[in-house]
């Protein structure tokens, strides 16, 4: 028995062991209170409070006024004059069209100085499937009990607390108050608290540009730090937004974003409720908010300016490393010269069959690791229906993944053993590594360090071993090299969690390359030809097993549900319809139970756009449809103005205009805002523009056509489903492992107009 063999495999064993339980850790909120003066509990009963009724609270709502009713009442209590900014908020031209009706909450703290404000904000609206507790009333509680504390001391700083309506819906109260509001012109810092989901650490996850000084002030202030630059770099790439990138883009300011992300099947969902939030999550959220608003309300916010960023992570809460990213590129290109040093004086290993069978070793570990995790994709993907970023039971395809990487360095090591000698394979390996840390560093400097680090610490304790022994082994090193990638690398193995789910399992396991690359000369250094045999059949074997358990266990549960939504369809074409929706794969038994086909067929939506799904008649429910009047046709042109106004019949949780492309009409403005300029309108595309938050109130529009097109317009009216028996009993059907999810539960009636006709109405004004 080779006892060297083993105990390099059991290191690499219980070296990954280690690291994936510490990962874990690193996926969830720190325990207990940090001393900054904030208390999830005492936050948990003003969540309730200004909650209520545990229901959706979409902006316009009924139920969202009396949440903002209640929200300005805790900030009266605590000594505040409330603000409301009442606006009809559209977006920008060049985005989707869309106009919301937002009602933000203000609140100003004085402070002694003249200088620059503290914008400390969240949202209070939700989506309309669930009561949005974690997104984002556990933001807004925060925010309440930030004011309350502040309120009592003395700062330099003025703290604008700002509680915005109509995130949901397209960052609509953030737009109005960052183009409307006198306030925005005396932000110099944003403070946003987020979420996306129910669970996890409250990760600062966005900054800004020019991020040195003000990640030197997190670095010493939050009491338990996560962050890193990686994060910062992804999400840079992602078409993900916040509140907070309103204001990065509208005035370059910069700050702190914080979000979790854990358990994100609830997100936007009906079970983001009170049960669900996780306390420590809260707690930690609160943390962090309190620790760094109360730094930036004691310290003159220009020193806080820089021309360069940071990079940074931390190590579980418990420190942030932080260096300038400047810094990057000289460490990654000294690292790459000191190893290609390093296979200089060790050039006695680098034989032209060495330097051929060292990088056979290097491309069969990339074809081998995506092979391995092409082939995983199936049992741990079974089910494409699982949330992608919230598997209700990870653990069994987490192990069979990692067992995967050691397999192939197995695998790889057996292939090349006695072919080449350990110091050609580690610095070969290494030596590619540099190189992408390098190129990295050039291109996302904020996300080299997973790679740059452990490179950089290979080539110092490379030439120390080299020096020490002569050159005569590297073995220190290979072991250095391989300790680091797994800390890293087996980190952001389960952190790919949160945006790549199991059924991408091909590219989820190139994560660990690095690790692959590292584990490799090590298994070549110690190899016993009948160990390695017999280990590679165990770690296969493990892997199977692990991949086979995974493929077993349940999909959906009542706090990881499948997304499952129910809609009465009137068109006015046809007779009014039943539609089910599934998120992934649909509920079969349900499907069957409840009379709906097996397989769903196309249409198309509002007439014009195509979809598919599956129906069955309902009941006509007679919803009392909304309403476009025209008091005023003008002439312009060759054209014809219509003006009038829209109104939602049954709380409107969203109205929607929507229009054939190149239909002939001009123009459309919304409460006097431009909405879809010609640019628009003359694509082949249909047009849709959707109206939120207006609930029952008129709203203005304006139309400008070319008569001689005759063109149609399709107004779209999506309220809450009513309490009709038959949909009773629709939705009583669903399964416990299922809930509503964005839109939720609806009805839609949608009906076409004739501009020509509508225009004959009344009598014309020129």
């Amino acid at each position: 028995m080779n006892t060297r063999f083993l105990s390099t495999l059991l290191g690499a064993v219980v070296v990954t062991a280690l690291f994936m339980i510490w990962a874990t850790a690193q996926l969830e909120a720190p325990t207990g209170a940090a001393n900054t003066g904030f208390a999830q509990a005492r936050a948990m009963e003003t969540l309730a409070r200004i909650l209520g009724p545990e229901v959706p609270h979409m902006a316009g709502s009924s139920e969202n006024i009396a949440i903002k009713d209640r929200i300005v009442a805790e900030l009266t209590a605590a000594g505040y004059t409330p603000e409301i900014q009442s606006t009809a908020q559209c977006a920008p031209p060049e985005t989707r069209p869309g106009c919301t009706y937002v009602e933000n909450i203000i609140a100003v703290k004085r402070g002694s100085s003249s200088g620059k404000a503290i914008l400390a904000t969240a949202h209070y609206d939700s989506v309309p499937a669930g009561p949005g507790v974690a997104d984002d009333l556990s933001g807004t509680a925060v925010m309440l009990e930030l004011a309350k504390t502040m309120a009592k001391r003395t700062t330099k700083n003025d703290i604008i607390f700002l509680i915005t309506d109509g995130e949901e819906m397209g960052l609509r109260g953030a737009l109005a108050f960052a183009r409307a509001h006198p306030l925005f012109k005396q932000v110099g810092i944003v403070v946003n608290v987020e979420a996306r989901g129910a669970s996890g650490p409250s990760m600062m996850f966005e900054t800004g540009k020019g991020s040195a000084k003000l990640m030197e002030l997190f670095a010493r202030t939050v009491p338990n730090p996560r962050a890193n630059s990686l994060t910062y770099e992804v999400y840079q790439l992602l078409p993900n937004d916040t509140d907070f990138s309103v204001y990065r883009k509208a005035a370059n300011l910069s700050g702190f974003n914080f979000a979790f992300s854990n358990s994100a099947s609830l997100y936007h969902s009906r079970n983001d409720n009170l049960r669900n939030l996780d306390r420590d999550t809260l707690q930690h959220h609160g943390d962090n908010a309190f620790a760094i608003v109360a730094a930036l309300a004691d310290t003159d916010l220009a020193t806080l300016k820089s021309d360069g960023d940071a990079s940074y992570f931390d190590l579980h809460g418990l420190t942030l490393l932080i260096w300038p990213a400047a810094l990057n590129v000289p460490i990654a290109a000294l690292s790459l010269i000191a190893i290609l040093g390093l296979i200089v004086v060790h050039r006695s290993a680098f034989s032209a069959a060495a330097v051929a069978w060292s990088a056979l070793a290097i491309v069969a570990s990339g074809v081998t690791l995506y092979a391995a995790g092409w082939l995983l994709s199936f049992p741990l993907g079974i089910w494409p229906g699982v949330h992608p970023l919230d598997h209700p039971a990870p653990w069994p395809a987490r192990i069979a993944l990692a067992s995967a990487g050691i397999a192939v360095s197995l695998l790889v090591a057996t292939l090349v053993a006695g072919r080449v000698e350990m110091r050609a394979l580690l610095l070969s390996g290494w030596l590619l590594l540099a190189a992408l840390a390098l190129t990295v560093a050039i291109t996302v400097t904020g996300a080299a360090y997973p790679l740059m680090w452990p490179v950089a610490t290979v080539a110092a304790i490379g030439w120390i071993e080299t020096l020490a022994t002569r050159g005569k082994t590297l073995t220190a090193t290979a072991a250095t090299g391989f300790v680091l990638a797994a800390f890293f690398w087996l980190t952001y193995l389960l952190f790919l969690e949160l945006v790549l789910g199991f059924h991408l399992s091909q590219y989820k396991i190139l994560v660990l390359f690095s690790f692959v690359l590292a584990l490799t000369p090590l298994v070549v250094w110690s190899f016993a030809a009948r160990e390695a045999r017999w280990s590679l059949i165990a770690v296969t074997a493990t892997v199977a097993v692990a991949a086979f358990i995974a493929s077993q266990t349940p999909a959906y549960a009542p706090n990881h549900p499948r997304g499952q939504n129910l809609t009465y369809y009137d068109d006015g074409a046809g007779a009014p319809r039943w539609l089910v929706d599934f998120t992934g794969p649909p509920d079969q038994s349900y499907v069957k139970a409840m009379g709906f086909p097996a397989i769903p067929a196309p249409y198309l939506y509002a007439g014009l756009f195509p979809d598919e799904g599956r129906s069955k008649p309902a009941t006509d429910l007679k919803l009392e449809q909304s309403r476009l009047v025209i008091d005023q046709v003008m002439a312009q042109d060759k054209f014809k103005v219509l003006r009038g106004t829209i109104k939602g019949a049954r709380g409107a949780l969203q109205l929607g205009l929507a229009a054939k492309g190149q239909s002939g009409i001009q123009s459309i403005r919304i409460a006097g805002q431009d909405l879809a300029g010609k640019w628009r309108l003359d694509q082949a595309d249909p047009l849709v523009v959707r109206l939120t938050g207006f609930g029952t109130h008129e709203v203005p529009i304006e139309i400008t056509f070319d008569p001689a097109k005759d063109p149609k317009l399709i107004l779209i009216e999506r309220s809450a489903l009513p309490e009709a028996p038959e949909a009773q009993a629709l939705t009583a059907a669903r399964s416990t492992g299922a809930a509503p999810v964005h839109n939720g539960d609806s009805a839609v009636v949608i009906r076409q107009y004739g501009l020509n006709a509508l225009g004959l109405q009344i009598t014309p004004k020129h």
